[in-house]
């Protein structure tokens, strides 16, 4: 008899670690394509922002080159070559001791400074206007 309640308790052992084997296999699945979806999404987020982040650069890296072609004051020349510098210094890789946020807004203030400079600004559509302009006015 006591190898029929062995079996039984054997049963009832194996039903349990049954269960937690189940629930053990449920969470490692669950994470992994947890992970895997995470990491979709943030490769798409990344290349999304990545994107944008190289038409803003682009836009003035183009800016930059037409107006080194024009006659400007020493002050302006130099302006504009620390501004070609800084983009074409920016990273092109994945290195994470690079300062990519801090890169950004040296060369945002700078393209600012460059804009003050000459005396133009963006409009909201990112177009550049020079701020001697005539514009219309429609307020009372």
């Amino acid at each position: 008899m006591s190898t029929d309640s062995r079996d039984i308790n054997d049963l009832f052992d194996d039903i349990v670690l049954t269960e937690e084997k189940h629930a053990r296999q449920g969470y490692e699945e669950g994470i992994s394509d947890g992970r895997a979806q995470g990491n979709q999404e943030g490769y798409q987020l990344g290349y999304a922002q990545g994107v944008q982040l190289g038409e803003e650069l682009g836009g003035i890296y183009g800016e930059v080159v037409a107006q080194q072609q024009l006659p400007h004051t020493e002050k302006v020349q130099r302006t504009l070559q620390q501004l070609r510098t800084l983009i074409e210094q920016f990273p092109r890789t994945n290195d994470p001791e690079a300062d990519i946020i801090g890169t950004v807004e040296l060369i945002r203030n700078t393209h600012r400074r460059l804009c003050a400079l000459l005396g133009t600004k963006k409009d909201v559509d990112g177009q550049q206007n020079s701020v001697t302009e005539e514009r219309k006015d429609f307020s009372f």
